[in-house]
């Protein structure tokens, strides 16, 4: 209901406009020619057939000109042919009947529209412009709304899609986590019993936490490090006291939103290609700040380095590959991952994303 009244009250508008400019235009015209008529002359002339071609153009005739554009076919211009006359037919002998009815009201005698079948033919073309005015213009609309429609059912598309993209890449990660993890369990059971039980333990708690963190595509970077801890734990085991990990992260960046297992894939590639040896303990630093309007992620070891080229190091696993993507569907164009030797030796990875912030949203036993 309060659609039709919104929409009544264009047609109120659009049809009064009208109607004073045109007759604006024809008393001017009078004027200019110092023909002296009555100024309710034009003015009930102009204003009622003003209303009763847009009255009459959007209420009966516009519904039924839309139906036969978007039907189309070969006989819509025949049937535009047919709305048209009818149109102008009832437009016409609107401006006839309410013309006299005013001038009766209002006490100004009769009104001469001349010879109604000439005036029939007469006022033929104005209506013509008129109805192809509007059509255009609602077919235009019409092409308008179809079209936005159609970007945003893409769009929404596109979102499905790449959420379930994200949802397959994130649901990599841990299987080649846990595959991993488990390789790790199998290389000390029969040397360290002790150190097996810890990692299995530790296991179990980062597997119970990744199960409990947030459904959603980020979270924040306090999650991300408390996660990052239950994995260390596992790592430390695994590397006794030849492991030191720095992590040096500013309170100001814990809220920043970060993608779910973001550091751990960074880490393990660190520990992984970036063992300096067994007779070297292995150095990683974790560090994250601010920069302008981003967060900037950057882990860094003490290793060999790499000999090719990061794209190809990035290929080569399923960790940085994996991360690679999921920044390419989160963040497209607003995001960086490089990877560089360092000048003092060891290797870095560093993660650029758009800075802001999200609530820390996990639970804990």
């Amino acid at each position: 209901m309060r659609v039709f009244w919104r929409r009544a009250e264009i047609v109120v508008v659009v049809a009064t406009a009208v109607g004073l400019l045109m007759f604006g235009y024809h008393y001017l015209d009078f004027v200019t020619r110092g023909v002296s008529v009555p100024i309710y002359d034009p003015l009930i002339s102009e204003m009622t057939g003003a209303w009763g071609a847009i009255v009459l153009l959007m209420g009966p005739v516009l519904p039924i000109a839309r139906r036969i554009q978007k039907r189309g076919g070969a006989l819509v211009v025949l049937s535009h042919l047919a709305v048209l006359v009818g149109f102008s037919v009832l437009h016409t002998s609107w401006n006839a009947v309410t013309r006299q009815l005013l001038y009766t009201i209002f006490g100004l005698g009769h009104y001469d529209y001349g010879i109604m079948p000439t005036r029939y033919f007469m006022e033929f073309p104005m209506d013509v412009i008129a109805y192809a005015l509007f059509v255009s213009l609602v077919t235009l609309v019409d092409h308008y709304s179809a079209s936005r429609d159609r970007e945003v059912q893409v769009a929404r598309l596109e979102g499905e899609l790449n959420s379930l993209r994200l949802a397959t890449l994130e649901s990599q990660l841990q299987p080649h986590f846990l595959f991993n993890a488990l390789n790790t369990v199998s290389s000390v059971m029969y040397e360290d019993l002790a150190a097996a039980d810890s990692i299995l333990a530790s296991l179990a708690d980062l597997l119970r936490r990744t199960l409990r963190l947030s459904p959603g595509p980020e979270v924040s970077l306090q999650d991300e490090l408390e996660t990052l801890d239950l994995y260390l734990a596992i790592m430390r085991a695994r590397f006794a006291d030849r492991l030191t990990v720095d992590v040096d992260i500013s309170d100001d960046v814990r809220c920043a939103a970060v993608p779910p297992l973001l550091l751990q894939p960074l880490v393990e590639n660190a520990l992984k290609h970036g063992d300096p040896g067994p007779s070297i303990p292995a150095h990683v630093t974790v560090q994250a700040r601010q920069s302008g309007g981003d967060l900037l992620l950057e882990v860094q070891d003490n290793g060999p380095g790499i000999t090719g080229s990061s794209e190809a190091a990035i290929g080569k696993g399923i960790g940085l590959g994996n991360t690679k993507r999921r920044l390419d569907h989160l963040y497209g164009e607003r995001h960086q991952l490089a990877l560089q030797n360092r000048s003092s030796g060891g290797f870095s990875v560093t993660v650029r994303i758009p800075f802001h912030r999200i609530a820390s949203e996990a639970t804990h036993e």
